[in-house]
């Protein structure tokens, strides 16, 4: 995303570890969920911030009211209403538990055991 279409924004924010994180800035950008023709469009408002981490995005709060949606992080998956029923977004435990690990590891790149 080009620094140019980024809102300036006060920060920080605060990381997982609790240590601050430099703001960016903030961009409005279209999210869609689900499977045509279960799927839903909104536009969430994100903070950008200047952290390496594996994830590309975080919902929060904010997108689940947006859509209405409710999560189970048990099931990795979050249900929402949509005009032709409920659509279902789900997540990959792979994909998760290797992004999880990845965060988790030491910064030379050795993942610690869980």
């Amino acid at each position: 995303i080009p620094k140019d279409r980024l809102q300036p924004a006060a920060g920080p924010v605060y990381g997982f570890d609790g240590a601050p994180v430099p703001v960016i800035g903030i961009i409005t950008l279209p999210v869609t969920l689900g499977d045509f023709p279960k799927q839903a469009v909104q536009e969430i408002q994100f903070v950008t911030v200047d952290s390496p981490t594996p994830y590309n995005a975080i919902f929060g709060r904010p997108l689940q009211t947006a859509f209405g949606a409710v999560a189970s992080i048990p099931h990795l998956a979050m249900k929402f209403i949509t005009p032709t029923g409920v659509g279902v977004v789900r997540g990959n435990q792979g994909a998760a538990r290797s992004c999880y690990l990845q965060q988790m590891a030491p910064h030379h790149g050795m993942a610690r055991p869980i």
